[in-house]
Parts: C-alpha cells; sequence; structure tokens
C-alpha cells in the first residue's frame, strides 16, 4: 500500500483530512487523532461521506482493505443489515423485503448493481432466501443469483459491515475467434475499444467469468512486453499494478504477450504473439 492519496476519517461523522499519505499512515494519522479511517457500512453513509467530501475532486483513502489468499476469504449477504454466521450455517435477516424475479442474464457484480439501481439489492437472508426458492420454482430457469458472496476486505476498526460500492467495471465481450496477438488488438479497435486491460481484482473477477466460454485454453489480454523499455505495459496506457502471473520467470523472448487461462485459476502466461486464442474486447 504504497500510493499516497487523501484521507477520510471516522469518529461520530467524517472529517476530511486535506494530507497526502499511504493507506498505512493515514490509519495511524486516524487512529491517533480520531478513531479510526472512514467505516461505511450502508448507503446513506455513503452519501454521508459524499456530501462531507464534496470540496475536494479526487481521491480519498477509507478504511476498507485486502488480505491476500482464499484462506482469509469470509462469506457476506449483500444487503446491508443481515449477517450470515459461519459457525452454526444459519442465516437470520432483519425483516423479509418483497422480491422480484429478473428475467436477466448478468454476471454476480451486474446483478448486484442492478437490484441496487432498480430495487433494494440481492436476496439475501434466510427468509427472502426461502422466498426466492418459492418465486424460482415456477421460472423455466436452471440458475438464478442470490446475495451471498465472499470476499478478503476487510474494516480497519474491525466491523464485519458486508455493504460494497466498488466503481462499475467495464463492459466486456467474449469474442470466439482464434487470432494472434496483434489480430486481437487490430479486431477490438475496429468492433469495439480495446483489448481487455486488467487493473484491479474487480476486473479480473469479470474477465474470468467471461473466459469461462471461450473455446481456447488461453484467452489474450491487452498486455505485451516492451523489448526496447524493457518492461510490461497494458494497451490502455494503464500502469501494471494489479497482477495474477502464474510464474514471474523471463524467457528473453520479445515477441510475448500475455493470455489468462479459461479454467481453473485464471493465471496469466507469458506467450509468445503469434499463438491462437480466443480474446475479450472492452466496451466502454
Amino acid at each position: 500500500m504504497g500510493q499516497c492519496s487523501l484521507i477520510l476519517c471516522q469518529r461520530y461523522e467524517y472529517y476530511f483530512i486535506k494530507e497526502p499519505k499511504t493507506w498505512d499512515e493515514a490509519q495511524h494519522y486516524c487512529r491517533d487523532r480520531y478513531k479510526d479511517l472512514a467505516t461505511v457500512p450502508n448507503m446513506k453513509y455513503l452519501e454521508t461521506l459524499y456530501t462531507d467530501s464534496t470540496e475536494y475532486q479526487g481521491n480519498a483513502w477509507i478504511g476498507l482493505y485486502s488480505i491476500s489468499g482464499k484462506e482469509n476469504r469470509r462469506w457476506h449477504w449483500s444487503l446491508p443489515g443481515v449477517e450470515f454466521n459461519d459457525k452454526d450455517m444459519k442465516w437470520r435477516a432483519e425483516q423479509s423485503k418483497s422480491l422480484h424475479f429478473i428475467d436477466s442474464q448478468k454476471v454476480w457484480r451486474e446483478a448486484q448493481s442492478y437490484c441496487r439501481e432498480h430495487h433494494t439489492d440481492l436476496a439475501s437472508g434466510a427468509e427472502q432466501l426461502k422466498e426466492a426458492v418459492s418465486k424460482f420454482k415456477s421460472s423455466d430457469k436452471t440458475r438464478s443469483w442470490i446475495g451471498l458472496f465472499r470476499d478478503t476486505w476487510r474494516w480497519s476498526d474491525g466491523s464485519n459491515y458486508s455493504y460494497r460500492h466498488w466503481r462499475d467495471v467495464e463492459k466486456l465481450i467474449l469474442i470466439n475467434e482464434s487470432k494472434n496477438w496483434e489480430e486481437a488488438v487490430n479486431y477490438c479497435r475496429k468492433h469495439h475499444l480495446d483489448l481487455v486491460s486488467i487493473t484491479s481484482l474487480e476486473q479480473q473477477e469479470l474477465v474470468q467469468e467471461r473466459a469461462k466460454n471461450a473455446s481456447t485454453s488461453h484467452i489474450w489480454l491487452g498486455l505485451r512486453y516492451s523489448c526496447a523499455l524493457d518492461l510490461w505495459f497494458w494497451v490502455n496506457d494503464q500502469l501494471v499494478c494489479y497482477k495474477n502471473w502464474a510464474d514471474e520467470t523471463d524467457t528473453g523472448d520479445c515477441n510475448l504477450a500475455v493470455a489468462m487461462e479459461t479454467r481453473g485459476e485464471h493465471k496469466w502466461f507469458k506467450k509468445n504473439d503469434t499463438d491462437m486464442f480466443n480474446f475479450i474486447c472492452s466496451l466502454s
């Protein structure tokens, strides 16, 4: 967490601190002078946070951080106020709300965003789950999303709030045609926007969902090696911060691009750019 940014501290309300710091420095600052880095338990608090920071247009730290490793993932319900208890495997909700069955195919995060925009949230908790099963029986679909998810994210103050409000990730389309890397780039730029770039875990998760329907063992990503500069770069000029390499060994080959495996752990592999794979284009 070496990047510097402004910070948001929490006491009984939000305090906006105009001092650029790394996340660790921001956490120590807030704990010394207030309570902790800001926690956002639901949409109401998020709106308050936006209101308190309207004078500054930019990025600011909050208290959400991730502990890497599958063993650190925890189960949550998407709807704030509904708790998942992994000790007795019972779900309990504050109240049951009317459910609406949406006959539309989406990945999980898209479904969550849709429900939050048009209704309240994805079905969450024992009572809603029972109601969802009852409604689901009347449809001809074999699968449907509910609001249960797990992640490695924690709040700095130790609270267990499950509310997440990730920035909308770019729209993607899988192209089930085998092309080399240059051909994939040209195709995406001609018909859509560009070959997909992955700069966060959220984007990685969305891309790997699309990749599951590919007809090749790997799909091309918009990441290529430059011999002249001796570095990897994304076609959209984003910095290579997030990484998901299968290995870090150098091959010494200047004609390298990156392909992600379509099964397994969806790791990134360094491939010769003349190899033929399916690929994913970004639409926005």
